[in-house]
């Protein structure tokens, strides 16, 4: 009964131990692939206005049902929101230099061309709005997150 409690033990640690080590493998990645993605200057064309680079795949159906219409109302919201939209397996080359892993996957520049977060997964609109703006973004049990309304300029949440 020790010998079989000693065993789980120490394969109960062996796993934190591998998911704490590649938790910290993937934050360094993203670490470094933030730091060569700021560096690069940004399209001049894009300069004082804020631009999502949008990957996506033709079978995603979270980017069709969920991730697109959250872009557009964001952009109904914000008319001069530049939104470029790229194919992850099309462009591969791109995908991996922005360390594309699934989609759907968003990269928010704000309006002086810095990288401000990199995405990865479903972003809801008004995680977008905030992130776009340079807007507080409050996600207190996701009620933010799932709003039906964006938030006023001087407006903290959504739900209020």
């Amino acid at each position: 009964m020790l010998e079989r409690l000693l065993i789980a033990t120490v394969v109960v640690v062996g796993l934190v131990v591998a998911i704490a080590a590649v938790r910290l493998a993937l934050r360094i990645r993203d670490r470094r692939l933030l730091t060569r993605l700021r560096e690069a200057q940004p399209a001049e064309t894009t300069l004082g206005v804020p631009r999502i680079v949008y990957f996506t795949t033709t079978s995603c159906v979270v980017c069709r049902l969920q991730q697109e219409p959250a872009i557009e109302r964001l952009q109904a919201e914000l008319p001069e929101l530049v939104v470029e939209q790229h194919d992850a397996v099309e462009e591969r080359a791109l995908a991996d230099q922005y360390g594309i892993l699934s989609v759907p996957t968003t990269a928010v520049y704000d309006r002086d061309g810095d990288l401000v977060v990199i995405n990865r997964g479903f972003a809801p609109v008004a995680q977008l709005y905030a992130q776009a703006t340079g807007a507080e973004h409050i996600s207190e049990g996701g009620q933010a997150m799932a709003a039906e309304r964006l938030p006023a300029p001087n407006e903290s949440s959504p739900d209020e």
